[in-house]
């Protein structure tokens, strides 16, 4: 009976630390995500979206630039060596 006592105990004093564990875990990450200036999760997926959107738009730009033809490449020819 004394060791399964013992078991028990030490069961549960791992729960409890797990437990602690997690809820400091979580309060650490909960700061983190307020130190970065946007606590919402909905708002911190909108403004990624506004990113790509504007990042799209660029990469459209660029990619007009080279399709038209107005892009060159000169090479300038090597000087001679001494």
């Amino acid at each position: 009976m004394l060791r399964q006592d013992r078991s028990v105990r030490f069961l549960l004093v791992l729960i409890a630390f797990l437990l602690g564990a997690n809820l400091f875990a979580r309060v650490h990450q909960d700061r983190t995500a307020q130190a970065a200036g946007i606590p919402d999760s909905g708002a911190q997926m909108q403004a990624q979206i506004d990113q790509l959107t504007q990042l799209n738009a660029k990469m459209d730009k660029l990619q007009g630039f080279l399709e038209s033809g107005k892009l060159r490449v000169e090479i300038p020819e090597p000087k001679a060596a001494k």
